[in-house]
């Protein structure tokens, strides 16, 4: 019986996968898209506290 290690066959990792130029676009188009969701639920929250009150006198006037 041996107990040596077999040999890891792992091709090599590339240096570089992406461009700088590249990656900084990915970053940017990230930051955008972040950007556009954090409004997105900003405006969801609003529509909800809009509705909520609307609810609420609705039913505050209808129980009187």
């Amino acid at each position: 019986m041996s107990d040596a290690q077999p040999a890891s066959h792992d091709p090599p990792a590339p240096a570089h996968l992406f461009e700088k130029s590249e990656l900084a676009q990915f970053v940017a188009d990230d930051q955008l898209a972040g950007q556009h969701i954090c409004k997105l639920l900003a405006s969801l929250f609003i529509y909800t506290l809009i509705a909520m009150s609307i609810a609420a006198t609705w039913t505050y006037y209808a129980t009187l």
